[in-house]
């Protein structure tokens, strides 16, 4: 399910995605899995798919996220909050890559 998710943040950055990932996570959230196994297993994904270059900054993102999903109490906005960083990331990289390009 976590794959889905990976490939949905991969495929599409916006605010329909968004929505998409938003309402998988309260669903994995409800079934009782801790938001930090949801975002361990939710960067391997992320890591698999993502260009050499990029997993630093998605490492990092994951890293911060987790610590603050530690201090808060509302995962859900801990993990939206880094669903939508990895999104920007990501974004920013392939527009990159399409100016470098032409």
């Amino acid at each position: 399910y976590i794959t889905v998710v990976a490939q949905t943040i991969i495929s599409e950055q916006s605010p329909t995605s968004i929505l998409a990932v938003r309402g998988k996570l309260y669903e994995l959230l409800g079934n009782c899995i801790p938001p930090t196994t949801i975002l361990k297993v939710l960067l391997k994904e992320i890591l698999k798919r993502v260009d050499d270059s990029l997993k630093p900054h998605v490492v990092e993102a994951a890293a911060y996220y987790e610590h603050r999903l530690q201090l808060g109490s509302k995962p859900i906005f801990h993990l939206e909050a880094f669903i939508v960083k990895v999104m920007a990331i990501y974004k920013r990289y392939i527009v990159e890559e399409m100016a470098n390009f032409m």
